[in-house]
């Protein structure tokens, strides 16, 4: 009796753990199907994006004296897109950086229809842009909140990595509120959903199908994916595109100060407890701060009543803040709390360009760690480089990029990935071509004469 007993008892083990089994494998089942619907729901709003351009030709005398030109040259790129809606009208949102240079713009829908794009405006402080095409009847993605986003929250990615059209993978909300790499406004959403060259301005949805995020950019240390990507929030593309199509530009304001994030040792020196809040690193004379008396060294703690942690938080509320209103701040200055109104500027390209050429004429700058000045005649005399064309370094930040890879003050930089370098515009535009993470070329010229050295764009 006792036998039988165990022996049923052991078969009921058996039955249930078959049962649990049986249970978990449709759990999966059912989560691999949502997942498939999912991406079939998400897909018809995406598009792919082809674009073809001309680079003008540069003609400069050889050392003999003779004139030599360069013919012009084909660009060609592709990213990604999204269809999204605004005011009853379609349009492709996609990231700036994707039609920069682009004389035409090719958009590919999933059902492999073609169509030309036009540009109803663009924006590089947020590298956003915007789209029209001659359809309606496109599917178009609903737009959620990222706001209401959480980090470890699923999420799906979809774009035209390397050229591989509507590529869907999945992952994880890795942080929020990420910095930026350059000047550019706003934060990044991080995620581990694969990113590659190509997925630019595609897709990041959550798993209500709601478009959650534009995909941008990757680090990585080979410029292939690592698990590391970043999206741009969809409420900040909500706020861009909106201006976009409405005024052709974005608006934003401007206090006219840098700004800086508490370290926890500066924290402390300045007898604080925490790291909470912005230092006010410098401000620019006759600008809103300065006229309304904000001063180098406090520490903005809140604007319009809204808590600022970091430098990110103070960038984005002021920039997505319209010219001419008023805010107030909050700000500590020398253990008080002091309260300031102060009406905006406009912040635009061309101010935040003099905004930066306003720093110390000695720091180094730029993502390489360098700041470079056209070549004038007197330092081509004094460098020996009279015959040459480039641009000069004249500056080089201990333990930057360029630093590592050898380069000192008066190297010319002759050319970037086989791409002339002749202005300080020149070396700006094609550096800001690079991803980071990504290897490039740059040819210099040196006491140890001319040599073609390999580098890596850094993350931050």
């Amino acid at each position: 009796m006792r036998k039988l007993c165990f022996s049923l008892f052991i078969l009921s083990l058996v039955v249930a753990g078959n049962a649990q089994t049986s249970e978990n494998m449709q759990l999966l089942r059912q989560m691999s199907d949502g997942f498939a619907e999912l991406a079939a729901q998400v897909k018809p709003g995406v598009v792919k994006i082809t674009t073809e351009g001309t680079e003008e030709g540069r003609i400069f005398d050889l050392p003999c004296g003779w004139p030599f030109s360069f013919p012009d040259q084909e660009r060609r790129g592709q990213g990604s897109g999204v269809v999204a809606e605004f005011e009853g009208q379609q349009y492709i949102i996609t990231n700036n950086h994707v039609i920069r240079r682009a004389d035409d713009i090719r958009v590919e829908a999933t059902d492999s229809r073609f169509f030309e794009a036009e540009v109803v405006g663009r924006d590089s402080l947020s590298d956003v842009a915007v789209l029209r095409i001659d359809a309606e009847d496109l599917p178009t993605l609903t737009l959620g909140d990222s706001d209401q986003l959480r980090e470890g929250e699923w999420v799906m990615a979809i774009g035209n990595p390397l050229g591989f059209a509507h590529s869907v993978t999945m992952g994880t909300v890795s942080a929020l509120g990420r910095d930026r790499f350059g000047p550019e406004y706003g934060s990044f959403i991080q995620t581990d959903a694969a990113l590659n060259k190509g997925n630019s301005g595609g897709a990041l949805v959550n798993l209500r199908g709601e478009l959650v995020g534009i995909n941008t950019a990757i680090t990585s240390n080979d410029g292939g994916n690592i698990g590391i990507g970043f999206a741009i929030p969809i409420n900040l593309v909500k706020h861009v595109a909106e201006q976009l199509i409405e005024h052709g530009e974005v608006r934003r304001g401007l206090l006219g100060v840098r700004i800086g994030n508490l370290e926890p040792l500066l924290a402390e020196a300045m007898g604080l407890d925490n790291t909470q809040g912005v230092l006010i690193t410098s401000v620019n004379s006759g600008r809103a701060a300065d006229k309304a008396g904000v001063k180098r060294d406090d520490i903005v703690l809140e604007v319009d009543g809204q808590p600022v942690h970091n430098a990110v938080d103070l960038r984005s509320l002021i920039g997505s803040t319209a010219p001419g209103v008023e805010v107030e701040l909050l700000v500590l200055r020398d253990g008080k709390q002091k309260r300031i109104k102060v009406e905006l500027e406009a912040l635009t390209e061309e101010v935040l360009a003099t905004t930066a050429g306003t720093r110390d004429s000695n720091e180094a700058r730029g993502p390489l760690g360098i700041r470079v000045e056209n070549l004038k005649d007197e330092w081509a005399e004094r460098l020996g480089y009279e015959d040459e064309s480039g641009v000069v370094i004249v500056r080089v930040a201990r333990g930057s990029e360029a630093a590592k890879r050898g380069l000192r003050r008066g190297t010319l930089i002759q050319e970037i990935n086989g791409e002339q370098v002749e202005t300080v515009e020149d070396y700006e535009d094609v550096l800001g071509e690079i991803e980071p993470g990504s290897a490039f070329m740059m040819r210099v010229l040196g006491q140890r004469g001319t040599r073609l050295i390999g580098m890596r764009m850094p993350v931050n």
